[in-house]
């Protein structure tokens, strides 16, 4: 067995796959450019350290479990609809959720809150942070199904841990009782140093109209919105242009 060989197996046996798949290529690269014995090993080490952050990332958004496909560089930053690029790039930086600071993106239907809280959540997973994403009567059945289940404090304990979770389309319908607690226990158990982004058509001053409880409204309330950014998406639904669109072009053929 070659030098080349002994060491590929060895590279599989410590589970060092980003040198294992550059090997190769790497003695190629110093042999033709009489690379120093220095500068082959970090180009190596280099590969193993850029294949893992990339495995990282593709698994923070398998697990973020986002719903469809968006990027800050893509989003119509016009200052009509609500933000501008100026707040669009800060938020790009993810300091909000190095800050605990939490994110309430308001409007009307097919305004676009969607597509910005994935696109945020996206930004946030490739600069490494777990990212959980909820429509939010699915986040409310998982956590009715795991109080069935006996799994409902292991299911806060993953929720409470995730440095950013986004709720979408809160307030599409009330909530009754046992729902605006356990919904309250995760805003609860995330404390104020854990990032939540919430999408709503509803205002922070109708939130009694989602949670009829005025106690537990006011704590959900001063929880997600005392640190906070408050974003009002406005403009016509990006639905209905896209509907306009198609429409029109079947107009001229």
């Amino acid at each position: 067995m070659s030098a080349v060989e002994v060491t590929t197996n060895q590279l599989i046996e410590l589970r060092l796959t980003g040198m294992r798949e550059t090997y190769i290529a790497r003695l190629r690269q110093a042999r033709e450019g009489d690379l120093a014995y220095e500068d082959f090993f970090s180009l190596v080490l280099q590969d193993e350290v850029d294949f893992r952050k990339s495995a990282r990332i593709k698994r923070l958004l398998q697990r973020a479990a986002f719903r469809q496909s968006a990027s800050l560089e893509e989003f119509d930053h016009r200052s009509e609809r609500g933000i501008e690029k100026k707040q669009l790039n800060e938020l790009a930086t993810n300091r909000y959720i190095e800050d605990g600071t939490n994110i309430l993106i308001l409007g009307p239907t097919g305004a676009g809150k969607t597509y910005l809280a994935t696109a945020l959540g996206n930004a946030a997973c490739r600069n490494g942070y777990s990212t959980q994403f909820f429509r939010m009567n699915s986040l409310i059945e998982q956590m009715t199904l795991s109080r069935a289940k006996g799994t409902y404090l292991n299911l806060l304990k993953r929720l409470a841990s995730c440095d950013l979770i986004i709720l979408d389309d809160f307030g599409i319908k009330p909530l009754n009782p046992q729902q605006y607690q356990d919904f309250y226990d995760v805003i609860d158990e995330r404390g104020e140093d854990k990032t939540t982004i919430i999408t709503s058509q509803v205002p922070v001053e109708n939130w009694s109209e989602i949670i009829t409880d005025p106690v537990t409204c006011e704590a959900v309330s001063d929880r997600l919105s005392s640190i906070a950014t408050k974003i009002i998406m406005v403009g016509m639904s990006y639905r209905a242009k896209k509907k306009g669109k198609t429409e029109s072009n079947l107009d001229r053929k």
